[in-house]
């Protein structure tokens, strides 16, 4: 058999989420530190967060839930993306209090509904976070909850970090934060009280 060139991109061999609106779960809330970026010629520096969910209902190929991830700038600016969707997932708008300071991590472990829809390439995008309504419930947790901070990193937490793969240590390492002073790759070897229990988070 030979060895065959085609127009795919080898990532695409992974299944990804089917579109539709599915049952999901926060597992992972990454602090991916302060990032370049570069729009129109134009180069930037903001602080940005991935968050992973895991949707118990579909499979991968290996029969376990799959995943899908999403990056955000963190801001709760009115126009951020981040701010959008945890306010359409909270069900309501964030306090002027909250806006001051409100702390991600209590994301982990919050279940929700996912609208996902096929991106370009064929690739599952998220369009839309809501709430889980009231009486349905998720499957139990399959993968380990990671909620990683840069700034608890450079205080000497490396656990979270060397749970996390390769690719998104490497992202984390060229943050500003940490992009001279990182010595090795994490390894050996090398929340706000809302007071409704209507607000998820």
């Amino acid at each position: 058999m030979g060895i065959m060139a085609t127009t795919t991109d080898g990532n695409m061999a992974y299944p990804q989420v089917p579109a539709g609106v599915h049952k999901s779960r926060c597992v992972k809330i990454i602090d991916l530190g302060t990032q370049r970026q570069e729009f129109s010629g134009e180069i930037s520096w903001k602080r940005q967060v991935m968050l992973i969910w895991e949707i118990p209902e579909q499979d991968n190929l290996n029969g376990e839930p799959m995943t899908i991830s999403k990056f955000y700038t963190l801001s709760l600016h009115e126009k951020s993306n981040l701010g959008a969707d945890l306010t359409s997932w909270r069900g309501r708008a964030f306090t002027e209090t909250e806006k001051q300071g409100f702390d991600i991590s209590n994301l982990a472990s919050v279940t929700c509904m996912l609208n996902v829809l096929e991106g370009k390439n064929g690739k599952s995008k998220i369009s839309g976070i809501m709430p889980l309504p009231k009486g349905d419930e998720v499957a139990p947790q399959y993968n380990d909850t990671i909620v990683f901070s840069v700034d608890e990193y450079q205080q000497g937490n490396k656990e979270p970090f060397n749970q996390l793969s390769e690719g998104i240590r490497r992202m984390i390492l060229r943050c500003k934060e940490l992009e001279k002073s990182h010595i090795d790759t994490g390894d050996e070897n090398n929340g706000v009280d809302l007071g409704s229990d209507d607000v998820p988070f």
